[in-house]
C-alpha cells in the first residue's frame, strides 16, 4: 500500500513536470529570431552591395544582425536541451501509469 501511495505522488509530480512545455517556447523564438535574422542580413548585403562605402547605420545593423544570430543558435540548444528533459519525464510518466493499471 506504501509503494502504490508514493508511485502516485510521483505521478502526481510528473503530470506537474510533464504539463509545461518550455521547449516549444524556445523553439519559437528561435525560429522567429531567425527569420528576423536572415531579413537584416539581407538588408546589410544589399546595404554592401549598393554602396561604395557602407552608411554610418550599416554597422548598428551588421552587430544586431550578429547577436540575432548567436541568441537565436542559443535559444535552439535550450529548446534541445529541454525537449531532451521532457521526453525523459514523459517517458516515466508513461511507466508510473502502466505499473499503477492506469494504462494497458
Amino acid at each position: 500500500m506504501h509503494e502504490r501511495t508514493a508511485m502516485e505522488q510521483e505521478l502526481s509530480a510528473l503530470a506537474v513536470a510533464a504539463s509545461k512545455r518550455k521547449s516549444a517556447d524556445l523553439f519559437l523564438r528561435a525560429a522567429v529570431e531567425g527569420l528576423c535574422w536572415a531579413l537584416l542580413a539581407g538588408v546589410c548585403g544589399k546595404l554592401l552591395w549598393d554602396s561604395r562605402l557602407p552608411p554610418m547605420f550599416f554597422w548598428p545593423l551588421a552587430v544586431l544582425d550578429l547577436l540575432l544570430l548567436c541568441d537565436a543558435a542559443r535559444r535552439y540548444r535550450e529548446g534541445r536541451a529541454c525537449l531532451r528533459r521532457e521526453v525523459q519525464v514523459e517517458a516515466r510518466l508513461r511507466q508510473v501509469r502502466a505499473a499503477l493499471g492506469i494504462d494497458p
